[in-house]
């Protein structure tokens, strides 16, 4: 009786190339924490892996773009309390100077002539090298309030933006699909044409007799200059309030599908571990085997 040890060995062969198979992928897989080094090796999965990662990078994008327009929004506020505060103390000024005549008086040409400057500044402030009140002209400073270019007023006055060199172009910017802001303020806004109005009456005003009528108008532009203002700080806040919760948006997405990625690509690193092992002691076992079917003879089968 012949007996055949070929086909046995010939299948315990294709065995062992399968388990080194096995275990070749469960030392990548041990090493690297992942699946598979590219997406032909979650082939599943491939489609929806590309499409997260694409609009992961995507997400993050548009939270980078609105982190920085948070920035210049904040800027804005902040010179809007500055522009307040210099239009509260100037209508102090002037409610004293017409409340108790020219005594009280001679100070608001010099006061007023300061803070036309000052607020002037603040509408010409820069921030990452732009001049965030000059639309998109922002390479050079959109207001001058210099005698030649803004010269002295007499009331009644009339509205007048000749201080402004920028342009109409409201700063804006696209933060996620179908969603963009409108975040940006130009100098040439009633409200700060008003203000501008006022101190520059103010300025030029006589004192010596008092020009109550100039001083009058001055102190009403005011009044509707710092109310003007209040509602611009509104709109920043909402725009602020609008930019952070698209940025929390983008972030939760950003953490979800980071996770749905992580699910599809990465391993279980323990159980990669005992995967490993596991087939090292298979490949092992099958080794002994094949060595031991190696060494049987005929003899060995037949007595």
């Amino acid at each position: 009786m012949r007996v055949s040890t070929a086909a046995m060995q010939q299948n315990m062969l294709s065995q062992i190339r399968s388990v080194q198979s096995q275990l070749a992928e469960a030392t990548d897989q041990s090493s690297s924490g992942l699946k598979a080094d590219s997406y032909a090796g979650v082939a599943d999965n491939s489609y929806v892996i590309a499409t997260l990662s694409a609009e992961i990078s995507e997400a993050s994008a548009y939270a980078g773009i609105a982190e920085e327009i948070q920035g210049r929004v904040e800027v804005y506020y902040s010179t809007l309390n500055d522009m307040v505060d210099v239009l509260t103390d100037m209508t102090a000024d002037i409610s004293a100077g017409l409340s108790t005549g020219t005594e009280n008086s001679y100070g608001i040409a010099q006061s007023a002539a300061a803070a036309l400057e000052t607020f002037a500044s603040l509408l010409n402030t820069e921030y990452e090298g732009r001049y965030i009140y000059a639309g998109s002209a922002t390479d050079s400073e959109p207001v001058d309030v210099s005698a030649a270019t803004y010269p002295a007023k007499t009331s009644p006055t009339t509205s007048d933006t000749s201080y402004y060199s920028g342009n109409n172009d409201i700063a804006s910017a696209k933060v996620a699909d179908g969603t963009t802001v409108e975040y940006g303020i130009a100098a040439d806004n009633e409200t700060f044409e008003n203000a501008l109005r006022a101190l520059n009456l103010a300025a030029y005003a006589s004192t010596d007799p008092v020009d109550e009528v100039s001083l009058q108008e001055a102190s009403e532009l005011l009044e509707a200059a710092v109310a003007g203002i209040a509602e611009l700080q509104n709109q920043v806040s909402y725009t602020q309030d609008k930019l952070e919760n698209i940025i929390d948006m983008h972030t939760d997405f950003q953490l979800t599908a980071e996770s749905t990625v992580s699910n599809l690509t990465d391993v279980d690193i323990a159980e990669a571990v005992v995967r490993l092992e596991t087939l090292s002691m298979q490949l092992e076992a099958s080794y002994s085997v094949t060595a031991q079917m190696t060494d049987l003879s005929l003899f060995d089968y037949l007595r």
